[in-house]
Formats: C-alpha cells, sequence, structure tokens
C-alpha cells in the first residue's frame, strides 16, 4: 500500500471506533481526510460524507441506494460492482479500484476501500469505506507502462542476440531473436551455458564469471547452438548495470552473429595459404579440398580434371579424406550425362547443386548407388574455368545431409574454383615454360645472331654455336671461361669495357664496335645488351651480337644514293617531309617547296602550309594537327589551292615514332595525285558513258515489248475517242456515256505515260547516285517492260519475295539495268528450247545478313561449267551477235555497289544468275530517303 491507501484505511478503523463510541457521525466524517460512505449490511449505500457530495456534486439522498453509480466511469462500473457484490459476499474487507466523476465532469482514478462493522455476536452491521485518489500513481504507472513497452520493442528489434542476467548470472530477460534463434521457451533458456560450442564451454563460463566478479565488461567470440542443431560464431560483450554505489545489479549482454565473418577470415586466410603454396609450386588440390572441411566441417571436397582442354575423360584432381571415395570412382571415368552433377557441370559450364541425389530422378542409379555407398547424399558441383573460359575440370562439395548451399557456400564455391583454376593453369604455364626454356635453347643455338653472356670482368660465360663461327673457334663451349675484350678491336676496347660496366649496373645499351677473329680478321659488329641475372645472383650482360659489316658498307651506298633519290621525287612528284609536332619543326625536300609553291630555303610552319590548303579542307588539317598529339600514323587526301588559283590534289602518308626524348616525329611523303585525280575523273565519265551503251544496246530487245505496251493503250485512246465522238454527234447526245469514254481515255493515256517514265528513268544518262532501293517494286517494274516479250516466246515467269525483304543502297537505274540485262538473256536462252517448260522464276532472298539476293533462273540451254568464268569478261560473248559488254557492265555495276555477281549451272536445265547488294543502314534510312525525295521529287 502506498501512503494515501494506508491514510485511508487507518480513518476507516477510527470512523467504526467513533461510531461504537457514540461520538458525533457527521464531525467524525467530515474529519476523515477522503471521500466517506456507509452501506447496510447487503451492500446497499445509506450515507456518503459532505466532502465526497462536493467531490462528485450528488446529494447525500442522490448518492443513497444505487444512485452513487452515477459518479462512477461506465467502462469501470461493471468491474467496480463485480469486485462490491464478491467483498460483501465474503464479509472481509476488500478493496478496488475505479474512475470517479468529478463535479466539473473530469474522472480521476480512486481506490475504493471498504471494511465491515460486526457487533458482539460476529453479525455485519455495516460497511464502512473510503475512495482515496491515487490519479497521480497511475499516471506514474502509465509512463512506466509506455516505457516498458518501448524498452520491449526496441530489444526485440534489435538485430542480435540480447540477454538480461542477475549479478549472480541468472537469466532474467531475452528478446525475441534470442528465442527465435534458440527456438525454445524463456524457462528452456535459462540453462544458457549448455548451448555454447562444448570446445568454448568451459573457457566463457570461467570468463563470464571473471567479468561479472570484476566488474568490468566482457568482450569474447564464442559459438552458440542455433535451433536447427547448428553452432555458429557470435562476438559476445557484457556491460554492468550498477546502482548508486557502484555495484552490479545486472548484466545486458549483446550477441552478434559473425559466423559469416568468421568463415569469410578462414576462407581468406586459406585462400592466401593456398596462393603462397602456388607461387611456391607446391601440390594445391587436395589442401584444396581439406580447407573447406576447415571452414564447414559438414562438407567435403573434391576435384575432378579433365586430361587436357576439349577432353572427354576425367582424372583425379584432388580431395579431402571423405569424398575421396567418389573422387577415386570417377578416376578414368568418360565425361556423359550418366555421371551425375559433375559431368552435367562440366558440359553446361555453368553450377550444378542437387539437394538430394538418393531421391532426384534426373541421375542414374549408377550415380544414386554411388551416393548411398559412400552415404553423401547433396552434391553441389561447381566448373573450373579458364581465363579463356574453357573448362579445366570440376569443383565438387558433397554434404551427408540434404540441401542446397547457403550464399556463402555458393561465394566460397566460385572462390575455391578460381583458386584451382589458378593452380591447374600454373602447373600447365610452368609445364609451358620449361618447354619454352627448351624451345629458347633451340632458338638460341640456331639463331644466326651470335649470343653471349659476359661476366662484368669480360669473361665469357655462356655462348652459342655462332659466336663460335664468327670468332673462328670450331668449338664454341671453348670459349667459355676467355676474356671476350681480348677479341675487340684496340681502338674500340675501351669503349666495349665501359658499355659492358654500364649493362652490368643495370642499363640496356647499344654499341658498335670491331673485333678480330682468331684469324685476324676484321668485322664491323653491333650489339644490344641487357642486364640479367647470373647464376650467383650477380648482374652480368645479355648481348645479340649481329654483323653489321655488309650493311655498313650499304649505308655508304646509301649516301650515293641521296642525291639520285630527291631527282627521282622530282620526276615523280612526290616529296619527302620530316615533322616534330612537340616543337613544330619541319624540314621538307626540295620537291615539296615546289608542289607547295614555296620559295626553296623558306621556314616551314604549320600556318604558312595552311595559306596553301583549300579552304574546304582547312578541317583535315586541323584534324591532322589533332591526331600527331597522340601518335598517330596520317593519312590524309587534301587540295591545295595556289596563289595563281590552281587546285593540287595531294595524298599525305606519314609514319610516327618516338624519338630519343620520347617526343612525337613524323617522317613521310606528299605525292601529287592531280594528273591521277583528273585521269580518276575521266575515267568515271567513261564509265558512265559505257553503262549507258550497254543499257541502250538492250533497247532492242525492248522493242516488241515496248511496242506492245504502248500500242494497247493507243488502241484504247483511239476506240474510246471514237466511241465518244458518235455518242456526241447522235440526234440525242449521250453526255454521260461521252463522259465515262473521256474517263477511259484519260486512264489509257496515263498508262502509255508511265510506260515512257518507266523507260526514260531506264535509258537515262546520269552519274551514279546512290538512294534507297525497294527490289521488288524495282524487278516489277522490269518484268512489267518485258511481259509483253515473255508472253510472245510462250514463257512462264514467276515472282518469289521472302517476308521483310529490306530496302537496300544503291543506284536504282543501274540496279534495274542488271536485272533487265539477266531477264532479257533468260529470254533469249529459251526460245530455241521446245521438248520442255519454258520457265522463268524470279527469287528475292534474305537470311537475315547485311546483303540480299536476286537470283533470275531459267530452262533454257544452260552454260558449259568451263566458259563459266569468261563469261563476265569484257567482249566475251557466248551469242554470235552478242557485243560481250552486257555482263561485263552488269559486274561493273554490282561490284561498285559492294556486291557480287556469279552464274551457276542448274541441276537439270538452263542456269542461274544471280546478284547480291548490301541492305541499307537502318540509322541511315531516314536521312537517305529525305535526300532522294528532294533529289528527283519522289517519295519514299
Amino acid at each position: 500500500m502506498t501512503s494515501a491507501p494506508k491514510e485511508a484505511h487507518s480513518s476507516i478503523m477510527r470512523f467504526g471506533e467513533s461510531i461504537s463510541m457514540g461520538i458525533d457521525l457527521h464531525r467524525a466524517v467530515d474529519a476523515i481526510p477522503g471521500l466517506v460512505w456507509t452501506a447496510y449490511s447487503d451492500g446497499r449505500i445509506d450515507f456518503v460524507n459532505q466532502r465526497w457530495c462536493e467531490y462528485t456534486g450528488l446529494s447525500n439522498q442522490e448518492a443513497s441506494g444505487e444512485g452513487w453509480r452515477a459518479a462512477v466511469h461506465p467502462e469501470d462500473l461493471p468491474r467496480l460492482l463485480e469486485s462490491w457484490e464478491s467483498i460483501v459476499a465474503s464479509g472481509r474487507p476488500g478493496e478496488a479500484e475505479a474512475r470517479l466523476r468529478r463535479f466539473d465532469g473530469v474522472y480521476q482514478w480512486f481506490l475504493f476501500q471498504v471494511s465491515p462493522l460486526i457487533d458482539a455476536a460476529g453479525e455485519i452491521v455495516k460497511w464502512c469505506g473510503i475512495n482515496s485518489d491515487i490519479e497521480t500513481r497511475k499516471r506514474a504507472e502509465a509512463v512506466l507502462s509506455m516505457h516498458e513497452h518501448c524498452f520491449q520493442l526496441i530489444v526485440d528489434g534489435l538485430p542480435a542476440v540480447m540477454l538480461l542476467m542477475g549479478p549472480d548470472g541468472e537469466l532474467v530477460h531475452v528478446n525475441r531473436h534470442a528465442l527465435e534463434y534458440a527456438g525454445v521457451s524463456f524457462e528452456e533458456l535459462k540453462t544458457w551455458s549448455t548451448r555454447i560450442h562444448p570446445d568454448d564451454r568451459q573457457a566463457t563460463m570461467a570468463s563470464v564469471k571473471a567479468a561479472m566478479a570484476s566488474g568490468e565488461p566482457y568482450d569474447a567470440e564464442t559459438r552458440h547452438l542455433r535451433a536447427d542443431g547448428t553452432y555458429r560464431w557470435f562476438h559476445s560483450q557484457g556491460f554492468p548495470l550498477k546502482d548508486n554505489e557502484g555495484r552490479p545489479v545486472l548484466w545486458y549482454f549483446f550477441l552478434t552473429d559473425i559466423d559469416d565473418r568468421k568463415h569469410a577470415e578462414a576462407l581468406l586466410a586459406g585462400e592466401k595459404r593456398m596462393l603462397e603454396m602456388v607461387a611456391q609450386g607446391l601440390p594445391v588440390l587436395d589442401a584444396l579440398c581439406e580447407l573447406v572441411e576447415a571452414i564447414d566441417n559438414d562438407c567435403h571436397a573434391g576435384i575432378l580434371l579433365l586430361d587436357h582442354v576439349g577432353s572427354n575423360h576425367f582424372r583425379r584432381g584432388g580431395a579431402s579424406p571423405f569424398a575421396a571415395k567418389v573422387v577415386d570412382e570417377l578416376d578414368g571415368a568418360p565425361l556423359t550425362g550418366k555421371l551425375g552433377p559433375c559431368a552435367t557441370a562440366v558440359i553446361t559450364q555453368s553450377p550444378m547443386f542437387v539437394e538430394d541425389v538418393a531421391s532426384d530422378p534426373r541421375w542414374p542409379s549408377v550415380w544414386r548407388k554411388l551416393s548411398e555407398a559412400t552415404e553423401l547424399r547433396a552434391c553441389w558441383s561447381m566448373p573450373i574455368m579458364s581465363r579463356t573460359n574453357e573448362t579445366l575440370g570440376v569443383f565438387s562439395i558433397y554434404r551427408k545431409a540434404p540441401g542446397v548451399p547457403t550464399q556463402f557456400q555458393r561465394d566460397m564455391m566460385g572462390r575455391l574454383a578460381h583458386l584451382a583454376a589458378i593452380a591447374i593453369e600454373r602447373v600447365c604455364s610452368d609445364r609451358a615454360l620449361k618447354r619454352s626454356e627448351e624451345c629458347w635453347r633451340a632458338i638460341v643455338e640456331t639463331t644466326p645472331e651470335c649470343v653471349n653472356v659476359v661476366a662484368r670482368d669480360g669473361t665469357m660465360l655462356r655462348v652459342n654455336s655462332a659466336i663460335g663461327v664468327l670468332l673462328g673457334v670450331p668449338d664454341a663451349d671453348a670459349l667459355i671461361g676467355k676474356c671476350f675484350y681480348d677479341f675487340v678491336a684496340p681502338e674500340h676496347r675501351q669503349a666495349y669495357i665501359q658499355f659492358n660496366q654500364d649493362v652490368c649496373e643495370g642499363r640496356k645499351g647499344f654499341l658498335e664496335f670491331d673485333i678480330i677473329t682468331v684469324e685476324g680478321e676484321r668485322s664491323h659488329m653491333e650489339t644490344h645488351a641487357a642486364p640479367m641475372l647470373g647464376s650467383d645472383g650477380g648482374v652480368v650482360q645479355l648481348g645479340v651480337m649481329r654483323d653489321i659489316t655488309a650493311r655498313k658498307r650499304a649505308s655508304e651506298e646509301l649516301l650515293r644514293s641521296a642525291a639520285l633519290m630527291a631527282k627521282a621525287q622530282q620526276l615523280s612528284g612526290c616529296g619527302s617531309f620530316y615533322w616534330c609536332a612537340a616543337d613544330d619543326e619541319i624540314i621538307w625536300s626540295d620537291q615539296l617547296y615546289r608542289i607547295f609553291d614555296i620559295t626553296l630555303g623558306t621556314r616551314i610552319t604549320l600556318d604558312l602550309i595552311a595559306t596553301r590548303v583549300h579552304p574546304k579542307d582547312l578541317h583535315l588539317m586541323t584534324d591532322m594537327v589533332e591526331r600527331s598529339k597522340v601518335g598517330e600514323n596520317l593519312e590524309v587526301d587534301h587540295r591545295l589551292l595556289l596563289p595563281d588559283g590552281k587546285i593540287k590534289y595531294l595524298h599525305l602518308e606519314g609514319l610516327a615514332r618516338r624519338d630519343s626524348r620520347g617526343q612525337v616525329e613524323y617522317i613521310g611523303a606528299i605525292q601529287d595525285v592531280t594528273d591521277r585525280r583528273e585521269s580518276e575523273e575521266a575515267l568515271s565519265r567513261l564509265r558512265v558513258e559505257l553503262i549507258h551503251v550497254a543499257r541502250v544496246n538492250s533497247l532492242g530487245a525492248l522493242t516488241a515489248s515496248i511496242a506492245h505496251e504502248i500500242n494497247q493503250p493507243l488502241a484504247g485512246i483511239i476506240t474510246n475517242a471514237s466511241t465518244g465522238l458518235r455518242m456526241l454527234g447522235a440526234k440525242s447526245p449521250n453526255i454521260e456515256g461521252a463522259l465515262e469514254t473521256l474517263r477511259r481515255t484519260l486512264r489509257d493515256g496515263r498508262r502509255a505515260a508511265e510506260v515512257m517514265t518507266r523507260l526514260r528513268a531506264l535509258f537515262s544518262k546520269k552519274m551514279i547516285s546512290n538512294e534507297a532501293v525497294d527490289l521488288i517494286e524495282a524487278v516489277h517494274e522490269v518484268a512489267e517492260l518485258l511481259r509483253s516479250e515473255i508472253r510472245s516466246n510462250r514463257i512462264a515467269m514467276r515472282l518469289e519475295a521472302d517476308d521483310d525483304i529490306p530496302i537496300v543502297t544503291g543506284d536504282r537505274v543501274q540496279l534495274q539495268q542488271v536485272i533487265l540485262n539477266l531477264l532479257i538473256n533468260a529470254v533469249e536462252a529459251m526460245r530455241g528450247v521446245e521438248d520442255r517448260l519454258r520457265q522463268l522464276l524470279i527469287r528475292i532472298e534474305w537470311d537475315g545478313g547485311d546483303q540480299v539476293r536476286v537470283a533470275v533462273s531459267d530452262t533454257g540451254v544452260g552454260i558449259d561449267p568451263a566458259q563459266a568464268a569468261k563469261l563476265f569478261d569484257g567482249f566475251y560473248s557466248t551469242k554470235k551477235e552478242g557485243m560481250g559488254i552486257g555482263l561485263s557492265v552488269c559486274r561493273t555495276i554490282i561490284e561498285s555497289h559492294g556486291g557480287r555477281l556469279w552464274a551457276t549451272p542448274n541441276r537439270r536445265h538452263g542456269a542461274t544468275f544471280s546478284f547480291c547488294v548490301p541492305v541499307q543502314a537502318q540509322d541511315n534510312l531516314g536521312s537517305e530517303h529525305a535526300d532522294t525525295t528532294a533529289h528527283d521529287g519522289r517519295t519514299p
């Protein structure tokens, strides 16, 4: 009881004593510091004091009987009545809590306490009660409850295990995470020490007791049992909560799961150890498998290798002791899907995780029996891939219990498989290095260059056979141990000694010097040397010498030919230059001064050159200067605009290299190609003329077809005009009929105009222009022109085209000329055929690539395979009246479009002529259509 309820209870007792002593009731009641009331023995209220009335605003009469209930909060009244009835029935003192309404309508909590008055016979004659204000206490309790609830929410929300212990180590509270991790009740968790790993339990308990005894914080890493029966590592931290006197009254422990970190640390340490073994050339694969068991004792690892890249047989790579039986069983086995997850992972080059081999129906009985015999249920396989993405083998983990790998286990497998690949490739590289060393020895012995290893004092340590031949010593090994300085010409000996000292101090070098052979002959040599470690750890010279006596003489000849070269440049219209891009130093040959029309000897600068470059080509010069900053080789075609207005075409090529300072310099040539350019343009004009001649030449073959195509609409025009005249000349003119005949006349006129438009386009003489061409539409137009000719020759023509034939890029008229030529040739090839159907097939195909193919097949006389290669030669023809330019021009047209034209004999009769042209790039389609529309007024 708090002080207020205790006072109220004492007041009730005094009130009862006052009644029994006969003291004035009103005076006694008003003297009690509380809301006082009395009731009959059956519980009916018969009196309330003045303070009760003042507080509630009810009079004594209103509160009598059941009237007092109006002052009790409706939510508390049922519970209060139940408690009151229970107290009356028991005949013993009691109490209850409820909210009373104050006169202003505000409810506050009160403690209702009541005691019975008993007469001499032991009967209850009266009940005396008092209500004490406990509003302050209830608010404090609510605040405390809210704080406790918030504390519980915070503790339960922590992503760690939290334990609260008394100073004696007894568990007093845990958070939700602790119960979920352990999977037991709070009572069962009180024996928390039994859930520590047996290997850690004794040391952990001793450390906890020592911390509690000293009052110092606790910090340790221990393993704790999880609900699934596995142990995980935790970082445990304990802190004391002390009272005002500094004594621990409560300990709270935080346990953070660090199992993944511990495994990662173990894996990292293991990887480091494995890499050290790889670096030392030690066997690694068995140790790699044993590392898996050290990290996770439920896992057992094995490695199977392929005999060599692309092999179809397994061989043993490594295994932990428990997995060795599986690996040994698969050693030498063929690589097929029947071998289960291991072979499947190799074949598919992807991980294969099998939860339970024994119950998985995908694997053959042989594999399941092997799994049962070894008591290994789960099998997780990861292919071992080389740096070039070739399969080297498979890394597998086996477990006795079924299951799938965790994310950490998957990552571990990936990292260890990568380590295995490094180890395997290291072994392969060591073998390759050994073979390479043997090859190097063979190369050194067979190279015509002289190779020697010279010590700092000039002693020859190693030589090849070529140096023995050079010095005139039959057995080169006899030179080992001798001083190489003795063979150097006296005037060059000191320079060579200094050169050798520099190389032995770690600097590469180059030197020209003379040697004198044992026979007294002199040779001029150049040597390229580099430092290398000798067998004793000292630095020696590795030198490669070359006899350049002949080159020396050649250089002298070169000087003599320099003058001839300058003259040759003048005659060829080609000049040479040197350009150091860093400091803009430019050196020209005399011929370049003539080409640029600059006075000989004038200092050449980029600004001066820019005054001669054609204004529309200045951007090419700017681009060239930018490219020179990164040391790119140069090749530029540009124009000059000379002061007299003359234009020259130049071709520039420059080779970039680095000088001794590391700066970019260019050596190149500039050729005046004006005459060649003008010749090419003339040739282009001549080619257009030739194509036009070939196009007009085919006009004769079209005469009948053109006449037919024109005659039909002309005959229609005449007939319709005559009919219209008759209708208008009748006594009663038929206006409607005449209008209809005029419409037909207009239709036939347009038809004739369209035929002429197509002919004009086909036989027009114009320069080549690239545009978007619909091959199906182009073929249709040509076929329409030839339809009458084809029909008169009793030929069945069929056009087939794949779906979604793309637009191609080219000159529409020239492509139609090729199609026309091929169709005319096909018609002529079938004119003399009478023993079979005359069939003409035009096939347009696209296989999704970058070209469209058009094929024209006939059932004519065919072609001689021996003459197929000559068909496209100029002025070669198989027809008596032929000129031999049609197919030659066709090939020129197709090749100028970036395509190909060829002919093949059909299986039975006739031949097929085919050509392919490039598909138009999708990103250029819109722009080219726009250009075409602007050029000739046609819409796409």
